[in-house]
């Protein structure tokens, strides 16, 4: 299927839209010299000056093309997200720019290029270098900045489905159709029937939730209220009354007047956002190390605490074993009090109570050099010793 006969058949199956002038964007595209289409045809994805890669985005955005339409009048979601990708990869690319003139496109598929935008790490900004209505501005929207030319329309800020009713022109050429279902949503939305109410209200509903997305989206990325947005009920503004809503940032004429990171690189006195980056991220490696330190400080006390318990449980666990000797050399019984006192004692302590508690053990004293067991007790055998006997027999001798 072509790509004329897809976006027709996408428009005819309800396919919700956020584009500003959608016959008007169909018009523009130039669908005899896609047919002629030849992968040669297409552009550079993207030019480069001064480190900046600036990515076109063009026409009628649509989820996906067999190709770069984009000089032609349609951009693919998909393909702008391979462009961006591509410019990450570029070694001579510092950030990216999107130079947009668009009316927007389809809802489906802007999830994934704002995702690839978010997760770019390379900095994208936007130059309106035409129109960025609907869908283009809330491309425009997810960048880090949104500069426009002073001629450019901006917001239009909204989603629509269209739905084509025949059965006024069938009636008129005398055809009428009936159609016999198995249930109210059998068929629902056909194109020769007038639509009934709960279809209405199903398409009317199918809007209003996509329509808060968007809301949602630009008051997020560009800190206005919610409300306020959808209280302009898909307005368009001039650059001027745009920059007064602060849906844009600046007004300039060209792409390297508009990138920060372009003036950065021209003008030695702006600091160049590249070395921001690199300042952030030694700051992110700086704050790093420090939590990597204080976490190994935790961990060392943790494990000193532990070894110290251990220690100290290895120590009890010594002194009980002593105590309990004590209590069996001594045939003692110590109480609590005196069992948890000999634990608070250091070693040198314990071992002072431990000879204090012990009995002192009955020893002879030791015999002068040279004296004999046998020398000592001579006389004394039998309980009398030789020198009272000596006495005594002197005394009888007397008598006589």
């Amino acid at each position: 299927m072509n790509l004329q006969a897809k976006i027709k058949r996408d428009i005819e199956s309800h396919a919700l839209m956020a584009c500003h002038d959608l016959q008007g964007e169909l018009a523009s595209i130039d669908f005899k010299a896609l047919s002629r289409y030849d992968d040669d045809d297409s552009e550079p994805a993207y030019t480069v000056e001064n480190g900046v890669a600036t990515i076109d985005v063009r026409g009628l955005l649509v989820p996906e093309t067999g190709g770069d339409y984009r000089s032609w009048g349609v951009t693919g979601y998909a393909n702008l997200a391979d462009y961006i990708q591509q410019a990450n990869d570029d070694y001579a690319v510092t950030s990216i720019v999107l130079d947009i003139d668009s009316g927007g496109g389809y809802v489906a598929g802007l999830d994934g290029i704002t995702e690839t935008i978010y997760q770019s790490a390379k900095p994208i900004e936007s130059f309106v270098s035409g129109d960025a209505y609907s869908a283009a501005y809330w491309l425009a929207a997810s960048t880090i900045k949104i500069t426009a030319t002073k001629q450019s329309g901006l917001a239009s800020i909204g989603v629509y489905v269209i739905h084509s009713e025949e059965s006024k022109w069938l009636e008129e050429r005398g055809e009428k159709l009936s159609i016999f279902r198995s249930g109210k949503w059998k068929a629902a939305f056909n194109w020769f029937m007038p639509l009934t109410a709960d279809e209405k209200t199903r398409l009317q509903q199918g809007v209003d939730e996509s329509a808060n997305i968007f809301f949602n989206h630009v008051s997020a990325q560009r800190n206005v209220d919610a409300k306020t947005v959808a209280s302009w009920e898909g307005d368009v503004f001039t650059a001027t009354k745009a920059k007064e809503l602060g849906l844009i940032d600046e007004i300039a004429d060209s792409v390297s007047t508009s990138s920060s990171t372009a003036q950065s690189n021209n003008n030695p006195e702006e600091y160049d956002l590249n070395e921001l980056e690199k300042a952030q991220a030694k700051i992110a490696e700086l704050e790093k190390s420090e939590a990597r330190a204080k976490q190994e400080a935790v961990d060392a006390k943790a494990a000193a605490l532990a070894a110290q318990n251990k220690l100290a449980e290895s120590q009890a666990s010594t002194r009980q074993a002593a105590i309990d000797k004590l209590a069996a050399d001594t045939g003692r019984t110590f109480t609590d009090e005196q069992v948890t006192a000999f634990k608070a004692m250091d070693d040198a302590q314990f071992a002072v109570a431990e000879f204090m508690a012990k009995p002192v053990e009955k020893k002879a004293p030791d015999l002068p050099g040279g004296l004999d067991k046998a020398q000592a007790t001579n006389g004394r055998e039998g309980g009398e010793s030789a020198i009272m006997a000596a006495v005594n027999a002197a005394k009888a001798q007397g008598a006589k």
